[in-house]
């Protein structure tokens, strides 16, 4: 579960694969797609984590916060912080609703343990139960190494969740996930219109608008998410253009 960077600079990393990320992209693009299409993306709980700050809000703030693709040399000291406060979050999107938001609590150490019990093991009774009440979803997270750790795999197998491995998963592939082209900058747009100035009052906001994505939309993101697949086959595993 490691920091995201900002959005341009998600967007000026996936443009920069190499050849062979460039032919990993492809070969895993075609088999994803056949796991999708035919509204087999229904489902998928699709989950991702990223950090949002005070700063991704109207909040004013009397600080400047120094973001990741700003030049520290423009900024005075007195007006930047080397950490800006935010807080990570983590959560997912299904064509049966959203999951609950969860807070990495802060100052936490991130390891596969934590992971599982703090945010796997709750997601397992209540969001995947509630969302998924046959057991028959798929469970998708990306292939950081958190997620692709030989624990994080066990304990999800043992308890006979069905879940797409790293390998068959796009490596560093924004470009493919619901949550980076769709979610994170859904969700930072509607907290900008916002006035917060507190880290509380941020997990509040972000609760109150999670649960004020339209469905449809969902809807709409996650039908096209095969469609994003067959595009990188297609674009021989270059980046493809967000609309």
């Amino acid at each position: 579960m490691a920091s995201k960077p900002d959005p341009l600079t998600q967007e000026s990393m996936a443009k920069a694969f190499n050849v062979s990320q460039q032919v990993i992209r492809r070969q895993r693009s075609w088999p994803l797609y056949k796991l999708l299409r035919k509204y087999r993306w229904r489902k998928f709980i699709t989950t991702d984590e990223t950090w949002i700050y005070l700063s991704h809000t109207n909040a004013n703030p009397e600080v400047q916060y120094l973001s990741r693709d700003q030049n520290r040399r423009n900024l005075t000291p007195s007006t930047t912080v080397p950490h800006p406060k935010g807080i990570m979050v983590w959560m997912g999107i299904s064509a049966n609703g959203v999951t609950k938001p969860r807070f990495v609590q802060p100052g936490a150490k991130i390891n596969s343990e934590y992971y599982i019990q703090k945010i796997l093991k709750p997601f397992l009774k209540d969001d995947y139960c509630r969302l998924y009440p046959n057991g028959d979803a798929v469970f998708h997270e990306d292939s950081a190494p958190l997620h692709a750790s030989r624990v994080t795999q066990k304990f999800l197998t043992d308890q006979q969740v069905q879940f797409l491995r790293p390998p068959q998963w796009m490596p560093n592939s924004l470009d493919a996930a619901p949550c980076d082209y769709f979610l994170w900058g859904h969700l930072k747009n509607k907290l900008n219109k916002r006035r917060v100035s507190t880290l509380w009052g941020l997990q509040k906001a972000i609760r109150e608008e999670v649960k004020k994505i339209p469905q449809e939309m969902i809807l709409r993101v996650l039908k096209s998410w095969p469609k994003h697949c067959i595009q990188i086959y297609y674009a021989v595993g270059r980046h493809i253009e967000q609309h």
